[in-house]
């Protein structure tokens, strides 16, 4: 548990120290919201499920939003619409063929990764870095030692999911919304 707390706190700093990549990833979202334009949210795996979990969040803001599961289903980008990507290596082999497929198009392309240097990263015009593996786990892992009690990239999904909640938090201020208006948007069943 402390691994994970402590990893939410370094990119909690680390955030701060970099907010003005921060203020212009809400910025570009926000613009898009205000012009009704599309949000496109791409990621694989659990990177998908936090980008699912965003998705929804948006929806409750009434900001049309789409999540791309695959290559095959890539929906049309208009000029102004974003591609929100989520990717803790940056190289994922699916979504790097979703970004290739929408690269004529010439989309805005936010991505949410712990290597801006990867491919999706240098394809992004903005790139707000989170820490995933520790420095640790780096190096038990190449002892060939068991990394964490965390797998893969769990720890950079659990700082995405609050970092990207902390971008819904902001945007509810923004776009003058309160949680009844969120709540009137939420799927209720009766």
């Amino acid at each position: 548990m402390q691994l994970i707390t402590d990893n939410i706190q370094k990119n909690i700093d680390f955030l701060r120290e970099n907010k003005s990549n921060v203020i212009k990833f809400v910025d570009v979202i926000e613009k898009a919201a205000r012009e009704g334009k599309c949000i496109f949210v791409v990621g694989s795996g659990r990177s998908a499920m936090v980008g699912q979990m965003f998705q929804t969040r948006l929806e409750h803001l009434n900001v049309p939003v789409y999540f791309i599961t695959n290559s095959r289903s890539v929906p049309h980008l208009d000029k102004g619409d974003v591609l929100i990507v989520i990717s803790g290596s940056g190289r994922t082999a699916i979504v790097k063929a979703i970004i290739e497929s929408y690269l004529d198009q010439n989309p805005n392309i936010l991505s949410i990764t712990s290597y801006p240097e990867s491919w999706i990263g240098r394809m992004s015009d903005l790139v707000v870095k989170l820490q995933g593996r520790t420095k640790i786990d780096i190096a038990r892992k190449e002892k060939g030692e068991d990394a964490s009690l965390t797998p893969e990239g769990t720890q950079f999904e659990i700082a995405a999911a609050v970092f990207l909640d902390g971008i819904i938090a902001e945007l509810v201020k923004r776009l003058n919304k309160s949680n009844e208006d969120l709540l009137a948007a939420h799927s209720q069943s009766t």
